[in-house]
């Protein structure tokens, strides 16, 4: 998330701001992914601004053995949800670990 947020810095600089404020609503894994579900403990005001966001660090899974795809939904000018997705038919759970490389 925070790698995300850095990255993308220059465009959104406001979504630095709400890092602090962010708790996890509720986590859900598919066998086939990871979605993370954001609240936040400080109100911020809406925006009209509704976009997917990531990086260009790769993310893995130790256990599997392609690449993870992720993206960062911003709704309304919040951060909203996190996906991670597998590349493949590999199953992820909360047993793997999980590892950004630049």
């Amino acid at each position: 998330l925070q790698v995300i947020i850095k990255e993308n810095r220059n465009s959104y600089p406001f979504l630095e701001d709400h890092l602090p404020y962010l708790y996890v609503i509720n986590r859900e894994y598919t066998s086939f992914g990871i979605y993370t579900d954001f609240g936040y403990s400080k109100e911020f005001n809406s925006t009209d601004l509704n976009i997917l966001l990531s990086s260009g660090e790769a993310l893995i899974a130790d256990n599997l053995e392609n690449e993870l795809a992720y993206v960062l939904f911003i709704t309304n000018g919040k951060i909203d949800l996190l996906e991670i997705a597998t590349n493949g038919n590999e199953i992820i759970n909360d047993d793997n670990k999980l590892k950004l490389i630049p």
